[in-house]
């Protein structure tokens, strides 16, 4: 018994250490604008920001400076039903309409844009079906069908999702044009968090996952850095980071500067960035 109870210990302790992680320490910003509460994806665009709200808010695009202020909005010819990330490649715009909390919808789909600064044009919609769901009728929150995290990787957009049982992610790339086939799991990350956003470092080759906690008590938030090669993540190699801030995060990008910005729902201070840029922070 005292040797289990040790064992016990051991675990619980190591259980601990992966939890925490090491300490991001984030600078307060802006708390963003009403209008803006439920900032659900982020991107850098044009040596400032790019956000938007997720369902159950209008069709809206808003362009922030780096401090949170918002300078333009432009509708969005796409509806929004549960928009939660968005990546950004040149001027075209993916916006993932992929929240699926329930995980009964049918009409998953990324809209590709062509983004100016008068208006945006939507190009092409983009489905999404996963090939391993058969079930579209489970309990809310119980179950692995859920997405909030998008990326552009090395000419593939690589989506992430919430795997609501097990608090890992699945990834599957979705061919930039698209295409009719259900997306197959490519690889599996045993993140510890419900993953909500994403972020491609081109010249560093970095991934980077933003998530949560399920706690709902305790709702810690993470960064994981993974290194990526030849269209994998390489899982042993990466890091995983514990925000100096709680909550809800939603929303990552890297800003032309160098620099983490990330976005949390609900009220207060809500736009965040990294006290050092991300080349210090990699090994």
């Amino acid at each position: 018994m005292r040797l289990l109870s040790l064992a016990l210990l051991t675990c619980w302790l190591a259980g601990c250490a992966l939890a925490q992680g090491e300490r991001l320490d984030l600078l307060p910003l802006a708390d963003l604008s009403p209008r803006l509460a439920e900032s659900s994806g982020l991107a850098a665009w044009r040596g400032g920001l790019l956000s938007h709200n997720d369902s159950g808010n209008a069709a809206e695009l808003f362009r922030l400076e780096n401090d949170g202020a918002i300078t333009r909005v432009w509708p969005v010819p796409a509806p929004n039903h549960d928009w939660e990330d968005i990546a950004v490649h040149g001027d075209h715009l993916y916006l993932a309409d992929i929240g699926n909390n329930g995980g009964r919808r049918r009409d998953l789909a990324v809209y590709r844009l062509q983004l100016a600064e008068e208006a945006l044009q939507l190009q092409k919609r983009l489905p999404v079906a996963y090939a391993e769901q058969s079930n579209f009728q489970p309990p809310r929150h119980q179950h692995n069908f859920d997405a909030e995290a998008l990326a552009w990787v090395e000419g593939e957009l690589w989506l992430l999702t919430k795997r609501w049982l097990d608090e890992e992610s699945a990834l599957y790339a979705l061919p930039a044009e698209g295409g009719e086939a259900p997306l197959v799991e490519r690889q599996r990350l045993a993140t510890a968090m419900l993953v909500t956003g994403a972020e491609y470092d081109a010249a560093s080759r970095t991934l980077l996952l933003l998530g949560y906690s399920r706690n709902w008590l305790d709702r810690r938030a993470f960064l994981w850095f993974y290194p990526v090669r030849d269209g994998r993540v390489e899982e042993a190699q990466g890091r995983r980071w514990q925000l100096s801030e709680d909550g809800q995060f939603e929303g990552v990008t890297l800003g032309e500067d160098g620099f983490i910005y990330l976005s949390r729902e609900g009220g207060g201070i809500n736009l965040f960035r990294s006290r050092l840029p991300l080349a210090e922070l990699l090994p």
